[in-house]
């Protein structure tokens, strides 16, 4: 993970929590897939123009913020799709 800035300060919090609670995401953009794993709960998987989507915000959000690494924004952003379907 990269060292947080004062820019990305929350978003390193998100992906914090998304591995603290056991989760783990993998994404392909040559297939256009998205893959959410968490310990103990049935994984979620995107394709197409979902995960499309979801790709795209999340290299949206590294070029906005340099020193932020693709897989903790991936954490970040499934952050939100782990919370809405496991609680």
């Amino acid at each position: 993970m990269s060292k947080p800035t004062k820019a990305t300060k929350h978003i390193h919090q998100a992906a914090k929590r998304f591995k603290d609670s056991g989760c783990v995401i993998d994404w392909n953009s040559a297939f256009s897939t998205v893959n959410i794993d968490c310990e103990g709960e049935e994984g979620v998987f995107m394709q197409g123009e979902e995960a499309d989507s979801f790709i795209d915000e999340l290299k949206a959000m590294t070029r906005r913020y340099p020193s932020l690494d693709e897989y903790t924004a991936a954490c970040a952003l499934a952050g939100p799709i782990v919370e809405c379907m496991f609680n």
